[in-house]
């Protein structure tokens, strides 16, 4: 008998089929569909993150300070233009959640120096460039979280162009017993130093006039540095100078020699360049009135008297006034007389004695700086009597004519202990000074000083209580070129430089200072010397005869690892002396 229709199984097996065959044609119809959706909401995610990478764009093309580090911070217009506003937008685009934006802000570092080298994790801060990082986020259903991010660098591509800044190092290199003077010249292209080469011979005659002192300045309106130094040969000191045109050293001048046994390290000479282009030298010939000469670029002018100042001096500082031919000088001598004259570009005039006594004779008590933020306003520091434990403080004010006015004394707060070396640093942004102190009880501490004058306590303004205890200055503050913050660095008897930071806005030292590099030795002196188009600042320290030197980065507060000549490097070994006069530095200014 013959059966027609389907069995029961064969219509369970024709169900299963089919509905395999539809799950599978559904479950492909709705993986289109939402394929399709995420990509119209990637499509859209990538639109909302280039917005925001556009609109930071226009930011940096306002003015790119305004790209300031930000972990994340989102964008608006505000009259027209674009602004950081927030921490980030949002804006609705789908039905499930909302699109959020956060745009990251970061510093850029490279392998060499800026703007060569390749971008790395950490290396040499590059200023003018930022990564920028735009990352939008959303839910493309509740349970999955989608993002699109896009990173673009930005350059200060309108910044004009300014060559790199080199410098000269000049140090003693001949012990106590020989006349040798070495110098490297610090290449800005390759952040390196070139090799140490002796300068001119001051005395081709002999090799006994072992350097005590040396300064070198660096000319403006010409390829030119300056090299003064003072030698002792065991009974006579002589002062001499010589130029330097980016390739040699000539025209060895000796301007002059006496006979002695005593005061051997004193700085008694200094120099500056005028806005004229004329170098001038004021140095001690022995004598109560101190002598000048004029380097006008070709020749040395003929011995000058400056004025009588009542001793003979040990300490003078000479600083011409920016931007003009009128020159400060201060000077402090044998018999602890603190004078000063004023040269308004072709005499002298306005000699006044500050003070007839100080603490000791041989201590650097004077100095002098003129205000970077108003050019006719300068501050001196110096003792006002034999058991003075505080700094003096007078204010200068120059009339424009080549004459000017002191300002009456103001005492600036007591450090406790007799006076010993002090140190006067002006800052851009404001008529003020950090000035510092060295007592005798070996503690350094400094005050902010003002043009009124007057006086405040910054925090943490004691830096330490046990320094090196010779009668140099073993410590040193510089101002960075904005003014906006400063550093010390200083010893505390150890062979370990500690360095503080000194924020303007708060008036305050750092609570904790930072350790630099070791040494071989303890620090026993310091020489900074900021660089007047940047944040940064060459610090020179010594251990007694051997030299060291490392940049600090303002910008990143931090010193340089590299390249190598900005990093912690030993330049001799040799020094003339134990005080800070043996070595200087000078930036490039032409």
């Amino acid at each position: 008998m013959k059966k027609n229709g389907f069995s029961v199984i064969e219509v369970i097996l024709a169900a299963a089929l089919f509905m395999i065959i539809a799950t599978g044609s559904i479950t492909v119809i709705l993986q289109g569909l939402d394929s399709n959706r995420l990509g119209e909401e990637q499509t859209v995610a990538n639109q909302y993150a280039t917005e925001g990478m556009e609109a930071v764009r226009s930011i940096k093309n306002q003015n790119f300070a305004n790209l300031v580090n930000s972990a994340g911070t989102g964008v608006a217009q505000s009259g027209g233009v674009w602004i950081f506003s927030g921490t980030n937008n949002t804006n609705t685009f789908n039905p499930v959640g909302k699109y959020t934006r956060a745009i990251k802000v970061e510093s850029v570092y490279r392998d060499a120096v800026p703007p060569a080298g390749n971008i790395v994790t950490s290396g040499t801060l590059d200023p003018d460039t930022k990564k920028i990082t735009s990352t939008v986020s959303w839910n493309f259903t509740p349970s999955r979280a989608n993002s699109v991010q896009l990173i673009s660098y930005l350059s200060d591509w309108r910044k004009p162009i300014t060559p790199s800044r080199g410098g000269i190092l000049v140090y003693g290199d001949g012990g106590t017993t020989t006349d040798a003077i070495k110098y490297k010249i610090f290449d800005p292209d390759t952040g390196t130093w070139g090799a140490a080469t002796a300068t001119a011979d001051v005395d081709v005659s002999t090799t006994n006039k072992a350097l005590r002192v040396a300064r070198v300045f660096a000319s403006s309106t010409r390829d030119e540095k300056v090299l003064v130094t003072r030698h002792y040969n065991g009974s006579s000191h002589f002062i001499y100078a010589q130029v330097f045109n980016s390739t040699g050293w000539s025209n060895v001048q000796l301007l002059f020699s006496w006979a002695s046994t005593s005061f051997l390290n004193v700085r008694n000479f200094d120099g500056t360049y005028l806005s004229n282009g004329n170098f001038m030298v004021v140095y001690s010939d022995n004598t109560t009135t101190p002598k000048y000469r004029i380097w006008n670029g070709a020749s040395w002018g003929s011995q000058t008297n400056a004025v009588n100042v009542g001793g003979i001096p040990t300490y003078i500082v000479a600083k011409a006034r920016p931007n003009t031919n009128e020159v400060m000088i201060a000077t402090f001598d044998q018999t602890s007389d603190t004078n000063t004259a004023y040269f308004n570009g072709s005499s002298w005039s306005a000699a006044v004695q500050h003070s007839s006594a100080a603490p000791t004779n041989t201590k650097e008590h004077i100095d002098f700086a003129w205000s970077l933020q108003n050019a006719l306003k300068g501050a001196m520091v110096y003792p006002g009597g034999g058991t003075d434990s505080t700094q003096d403080l007078k204010i200068w004010t120059a009339n424009g004519s080549g004459s000017g006015s002191w300002s009456a004394t103001s005492n600036a707060p007591n450090l406790g202990g007799r006076l010993g070396a002090v140190d006067i640093d002006g800052r851009r942004g404001a008529e003020e000074f950090v000035s510092c102190q060295k007592n005798a009880n070996n503690k350094i501490g400094c005050f902010l000083a003002n043009t009124t004058p007057g006086w405040s306590t910054p925090a943490n303004n004691t830096l330490t209580n046990n320094t090196e205890g010779g009668i140099q200055r073993s410590y040193n503050f510089a101002f960075e070129d904005s003014g906006s913050e400063g550093v010390v660095v200083y010893s505390d008897n150890t062979s370990t430089p500690k360095l503080k930071k000194y924020v303007s806005s708060s008036n305050s030292f750092d609570a904790t200072p930072s350790n630099l590099d070791t040494l071989g030795g303890v620090l026993t002196t310091i020489r900074m010397r900021p660089l007047s188009d940047s944040e940064d600042i060459f610090i020179f320290m010594a251990t007694g005869n051997t030299l060291y030197s490392v940049l600090w980065d303002g910008t990143g507060n931090v010193v340089y690892i590299l390249p190598t000549g900005k990093a912690f490097i030993t330049h001799g070994t040799n020094g003339s002396a134990t005080t800070d006069f043996w070595y200087d530095f000078a930036w490039d200014k032409f």
